[in-house]
């Protein structure tokens, strides 16, 4: 691995050497395969020693993101209970705080100094006895990991996923044919995606390139430098990287995949951002937390793929080995045919084993297909296009609503740089669409009512912004860039009221 700030590098035989010394001073302190442990850091050379410590343990590994409040990191912190916690700095009175509050015994490790907790240089100190074999897993449908839905529609709850899941998962980032040589990693271990780049790029033999947060200057640079073969990104940050715009002298031929997902992107971005990295596969990808990984995707060793690649920008291609996916009316439950709306349905031997201490009954439907909640469709070539989320499609009277689609149109706009579309209750017509823009230069003098206008000669009637237009600085994201959407309902709602 290779710190981005520092570029310092630690070669596989250093990394586990530490992870081994932290495994058996885990043990010594008591944890068992029974136990739960929980990490909650940015990115640094220290912050996957844990994990992968975790694991040789056969303990069950929850983590937490920093950048939570501290009601969530309570709300998770008391779902799972864990033994120790690895702390960053920067995170320690948070952590310390959701202790308290939820009234647990769990040690808490620090990642730097502490005069009140464990120092995490402790556990890497040289041991008398460094033999040391990682527990044997039984099953390998176990759960290994338990990590949180994104929350962005309601409270997190804990996907546990299995050794199997992980592995398998990871091992795809290799079997498709990404180039991992050198992996671009920002998010923390509270996102699915951290896990895959780290275990992909190891079974690839190639690094990590690793950061503690996303910067879209910063990421043009570091592509260069570092000569960095592949990278995942968020919508949101893939445009603001756009929108940065492209130094002069940066050297990128080397960036086999750059992947966006975790959300709709419209296909004029993918568009432009293809323009300006020449030679990368750009692409939109689908994967979940509750898959362990990416469902979507197109391959780089497939001609066919890379065909429709070039002629489907707002398509994330077909299913990943082992995935098989339909298409269902979810209120009839009937199954559709190709260019048809409905929700994607999906089975796989590595889908979640279910949601930590909750019924998850609901989670799939009575034939065994995993409900994702998201509309999409497939054309006749079996490349599937994601619409939007159900619980984020609006209703206008008899009909639905898909505001990615309307955010697609807004992004069109010269003055626009970022878009969120929510809807506003209405007693008669159910939801208004209403729209939050960040313009491209805050000294812009365009006007609620011009963007309002600009909409309007290009939708339909039930897409038009009847909830009208707020302008504001940033669009409230969650740490990897999901769009909190309550958040922006919330800023429509304290304004009307």
């Amino acid at each position: 691995q290779r710190d981005g700030i520092t570029g310092v590098s630690e070669t596989y035989e250093n990394l586990l050497k530490r992870c081994i010394r932290t495994a058996l001073e885990m043990r010594a302190r008591g944890v068992t395969p029974n136990d739960i442990i929980s990490l909650c850091s940015l990115n640094h050379f220290n912050s996957c020693v844990p994990v992968i410590a975790a694991s040789f343990l056969g303990a069950t590994l929850s983590c937490l993101d920093p950048m939570l409040s501290l009601n969530d990191t309570v709300y998770l912190i008391k779902q799972v209970r864990p033994k120790m916690i690895f702390v960053g700095e920067e995170s320690v009175a948070l952590i310390e705080g959701a202790v308290k509050e939820a009234q647990l015994q769990t040690e808490i490790v620090v990642f730097g100094l502490s005069t009140v907790h464990s120092e995490f240089a402790d556990f890497f100190a040289p041991k008398e006895n460094e033999n040391f074999r990682p527990v044997e897993v039984e099953n390998n449908k176990e759960t290994a990991l338990i990590l949180f839905s994104s929350g962005t529609t309601g409270l997190p709850k804990g996907i546990c996923l299995s050794h199997y899941s992980i592995m398998r998962q990871s091992y795809n980032i290799v079997d498709v044919g990404f180039n991992a040589d050198c992996g671009l990693a920002y998010a923390s271990f509270y996102w699915i995606s951290a896990h895959v780049m780290l275990l992909g790029v190891m079974y690839a033999g190639g690094s990590r390139l690793i950061l503690p947060r996303y910067n879209p200057v910063q990421y043009w640079k570091l592509l260069d430098q570092f000569k960095v073969t592949l990278v995942f990104m968020a919508p949101s940050q893939a445009i603001a990287m756009y929108n940065k715009g492209r130094p002069d002298g940066i050297n990128t031929t080397h960036l086999s995949e750059l992947l966006i997902g975790g959300g709709p992107l419209a296909a004029e971005y993918i568009i432009r951002i293809r323009d300006i990295l020449p030679g990368t596969n750009v692409s939109l990808i689908y994967g979940q937390t509750e898959i362990a990984g990416i469902g979507l995707y197109f391959s780089p060793n497939r001609r066919e793929d890379i065909l429709a690649l070039c002629h489907k920008p707002g398509s994330c291609g077909r299913p990943v080995p082992d995935l098989t996916c339909k298409i269902v009316d979810p209120e009839t439950e009937e199954t559709l045919g190709p260019n048809q709306r409905g929700e994607l349905r999906l089975k796989s031997p590595f889908i979640l084993n279910g949601y930590y201490n909750l019924d998850s009954s609901a989670a799939w439907d009575e034939n065994g297909w995993l409900k994702t909640g998201d509309i999409a469709c497939y054309d006749e070539d079996g490349c599937l296009y994601i619409v939007d989320r159900i619980k984020e499609m609006l209703k206008f009277r008899a009909y639905h609503v898909a505001p990615a689609a309307i955010e697609g149109i807004l992004l069109g706009h010269p003055s626009i740089a970022g878009a969120v579309v929510i809807g506003i209750p209405h007693v008669e017509d159910g939801d208004h669409p209403a729209a939050a823009v960040v313009l491209r230069d805050p000294q812009d003098k365009i006007t609620p009512e011009e963007i309002v206008k600009y909409i309007e000669g290009k939708v339909d009637d039930r897409q038009k912004l009847r909830g009208g237009v707020m302008i504001i600085s940033k669009i409230p994201t969650t740490a990897t860039g999901k769009i909190r959407r309550n958040d922006v309902k919330k800023l429509f709602l304290e304004k009307n009221s």
